[in-house]
């Protein structure tokens, strides 16, 4: 700044910029001073939000986001029991502290987790037949799985999906079908442990299981599918927007209900 105060007897003179401001201009000078630094005091104040702003961490505003996305369902803490649970199936290893995907086939409850915090829950709908790997079982597999692929962003609610690609078919409540159908988005599977559920004659990918929406909604929340992960069609847009390619997909049950292959 190239304002400097000089102290004369009882004068006050201002130096500005090399001219001197004589007594009769002692009160414009003194009043633009104010101006002056308030106005810097401002800036300073504005570069410190702006970098606090910038300095915000990326991942904090992707949690956020993913709050904001899950609306109504807001985010609440895994209980010391489900943190003790995905601790025995290795979470921290697959899953780390990305977002990743539980399906409790015992609670039919489909969970997207972050950290310590469940972002969004649904009831879910897993095989009649229970749990199981080999081909043509009809069975949901167990294990570490990703999404693998998605399709349907674009789609309307009720698509009607045939080996995994749209047909001209849009179902609607209340149209009656015995026909297990695939609708409005899908989310691919594959299987991640070799043996279990990838490769050979249990690979989840090869057996088509997918996250899908479903004509059958009464029954979400009861295990009826055909082997796939079935959620309504309101809540399979939901799924779809919030669980990115490559998400991990834990499938777990502890009481075997299954049916003999």
């Amino acid at each position: 700044m190239c304002l400097i105060w000089q102290l004369r007897r009882r004068d006050v003179h201002v130096l500005s910029c090399g001219r001197v401001l004589h007594k009769h201009d002692e009160v414009i000078a003194s009043t633009w001073l104010v101006y002056v630094s308030l106005g810097m005091w401002y800036l300073l104040w504005c570069g410190t939000v702006s970098g606090s702003t910038a300095m915000a961490s990326p991942s904090s505003q992707v949690v956020l986001e993913t709050a904001d996305a899950a609306g109504e369902r807001n985010m609440t803490r895994l209980s010391e029991e489900q943190e003790r649970f995905l601790g025995r199936h290795d979470w921290g290893r697959w899953v780390g502290d990305r977002v990743g995907v539980w399906v409790s086939v015992d609670e039919q409850v489909m969970r997207i987790v972050h950290g310590k915090d469940i972002v969004w829950q649904t009831r879910c709908s897993t095989a009649k037949k229970g749990t199981g790997s080999r081909m043509n079982s009809f069975k949901t597999p167990l294990g570490w799985h990703s999404v693998v692929a998605k399709t349907g962003a674009d789609a309307p609610k009720g698509q009607v999906f045939r080996g995994g690609k749209p047909t001209s078919k849009i179902w609607k409540p209340g149209n009656t079908t015995r026909a297990d159908l695939v609708l409005t988005r899908i989310l691919f599977l594959t299987g991640e442990e070799p043996g279990k559920n990838k490769g050979g004659k249990v690979d989840s990918f090869a057996r088509h299981i997918y996250i899908h929406g479903t004509n059958d909604e009464a029954r979400i929340g009861r295990p009826v599918s055909q082997g796939c992960v079935r959620l309504t069609n309101d809540d399979v847009i939901r799924a779809y927007e919030l669980i990115a390619e490559g998400t991990r997909v834990l499938i777990t049950e502890e009481e075997a209900r299954s049916e003999p292959d």
